[in-house]
């Protein structure tokens, strides 16, 4: 019994010393959880506004990755069933004399047909920015040693 009890007290002096020299882990946030927060700095999308200037299409990293859209959307959202402006310029292939990703094909539907006898948007699908997300040019936030495939 005085055996059991010994090492019963040993452990527990043990775990107490092994927990007090342990450091507290860094937050990645860099400052304490308890300092208040400051606004992010603005990033710049490589367009503000669709079809001004020559947005760059942004590489996938992974097969079946949805495209990444590389413009602001703020003056689209929220997104609706009635009222969708990605809809207005991405189901054609040319809009104004410039080339746009037009939708996929995975987007239309195969049983519903508009007036003129193409297929017409699913309408399940119209949350567009559910799957498709802005992108920034932005330094990431913990170092990473992914790299995407996408072949």
């Amino acid at each position: 019994m005085k055996k059991t009890v010994s090492i019963a007290m040993a452990t527990v002096l043990a775990t107490v010393i092994g927990c007090a020299s342990v450091t507290p882990p860094k937050p990645m946030r860099g400052a304490d959880v308890t300092a208040a927060d400051t606004a992010p700095e603005l990033k710049a999308y490589s367009s503000k506004t669709p079809g001004v200037g020559e947005p760059k299409l942004i590489t996938r990293t992974f097969v079946g990755q949805p495209p990444l859209v590389p413009h602001s959307i703020e003056k689209y959202v929220p997104l609706t069933a009635e009222e969708n402006a990605c809809l207005d310029c991405h189901t054609t292939d040319e809009l104004r004399g410039q080339k746009v990703p037009r939708i996929g094909a995975s987007h239309f539907s195969k049983t519903v047909k508009g007036k003129d006898g193409k297929p017409v948007v699913e309408m399940s699908r119209f949350q567009c920015d559910s799957c498709h997300v802005p992108q920034v040019d932005a330094k990431e936030l913990v170092d990473s040693q992914f790299v995407g495939v996408t072949k």
